[in-house]
């Protein structure tokens, strides 16, 4: 059975999905959590289909070869999110002036699971403005409310800006020989009833023996289709690890460029079929727990916008604060460090994208 191609020609040359695949696209979609809840409501439908409790499944081969998963560590469970700023910033040109939008984004980056600031005023100006004056604090009360009245509702629904623990569908852990993938669906373990097969066998009533075929038929299709998913699911990933080999390795400043198409076309697949069955799935890996679609994303020759982000943040971090990197600084570095050619209007675009003030601003006074 294929997820991607299997649609009925109608003589208009209208196309149409047939119910099975229609709901086949659905458990494709579905991450882990919805997942679990629909085979439970499944189940209770169906006599025929048994829930057994699972382990997780190891995937094996020379490259990604598997052991026993022993207790999670939580802290890999934190999503990371990094287009937090970004959904907002596209809001903020619509109440702040040019003057007042560099504050505006360090305010939003600061900006807890409820939209509020995570600081008080005085702290924010003290970090900021590195100072505490009425007027400074004035000036951040004004631009918060600002941005309060904003519409933020929707953007901090789909890209929550504090820790959130979320449940990884699939994890990736480094071995002696390479990675290995691991499942995490541990409730997924679906059989048909022995009882009520044995049943079907032996019934000689038409209308139940009727009733327990079609219950059968169908407990039989949900295992394949969710076996399915499965496999497709495994199949992505495998293909983005060998494409995104060095973040595995190195973490987030190795994320390199890479589209949806590149990888359906790598395992033969449609472009479609790898984008429903990577929606709302997050990946434990060694460097964090991280959304599926992060790997999908554009940059500058071969780099990630991601992971020119995380240069800038680690390089301003370390920077000598008495003589803070400028931007022009920051250009060259990238050219001698990583080969970039990036223009000094493009890294103050990602700076400013992080909340992140200008070199005279960052100056230690």
């Amino acid at each position: 059975m294929k997820l991607d191609i299997n649609l009925d020609l109608k003589a208009k040359q209208e196309l149409v999905m047939t119910p099975k695949l229609q709901m086949a696209v659905k458990i494709l979609q579905y991450n882990s959590r919805e997942l679990e809840e629909f085979i439970n409501e499944q189940a209770k439908e169906n006599p025929l289909l048994e829930v057994l409790k699972n382990e997780g499944d190891i995937y094996e081969n020379s490259t990604y070869r598997g052991i026993k998963k022993e207790n999670p560590n939580y802290e890999n469970f934190i999503a990371y999110n990094p287009k937090f700023c970004e959904s907002i910033e596209k809001q903020l040109f619509e109440v702040l002036s040019d003057k007042e939008m560099e504050l505006g984004k360090f305010i939003v980056g600061n900006l807890n699971s409820e939209g509020e600031l995570s600081l008080s005023f005085e702290e924010t100006a003290k970090i900021f403005f590195d100072l505490e004056s009425e007027s400074e604090i004035t000036k951040i009360k004004e631009i918060y409310h600002k941005i309060r009245g904003l519409d933020l509702k929707e953007a901090i629904n789909s890209v929550n800006p504090a820790a959130e623990y979320v449940q990884a569908d699939l994890i990736v852990e480094r071995t002696e020989t390479g990675y290995q993938i691991i499942t995490n669906d541990n409730n997924f373990n679906l059989n048909i009833s022995s009882y009520y097969l044995n049943l079907l066998k032996k019934c000689k009533d038409s209308e139940v023996q009727k009733y327990l075929q079609e219950k059968y038929k169908s407990a039989l299709w949900l295992i394949k289709s969710i076996e399915q998913r499965k496999n497709t699911i495994i199949k992505i990933l495998k293909a983005i690890i060998d494409k995104q080999y060095d973040f595995f390795e190195y973490g987030l400043k190795n994320l390199y460029t890479m589209t949806m198409q590149e990888v359906a076309d790598s395992i033969e697949m449609h472009e479609s079929t790898v984008s429903r069955a990577t929606t709302n799935k997050y990946i434990q890996t060694p460097h964090g727990t991280v959304p599926f679609k992060m790997f999908f994303n554009s940059g500058i020759d071969n780099l990630s916008s991601v992971s020119i982000k995380a240069i800038i943040v680690e390089l301003i971090k370390n920077e000598n604060k008495n003589s803070p990197l400028s931007d022009a600084s920051l250009v060259k570095i990238f050219k001698a460090q990583y080969e970039l050619d990036i223009s000094r209007r493009t890294v103050a675009k990602y700076r400013k994208s992080l909340a992140i003030k200008g070199s005279r601003s960052r100056m230690k006074k």
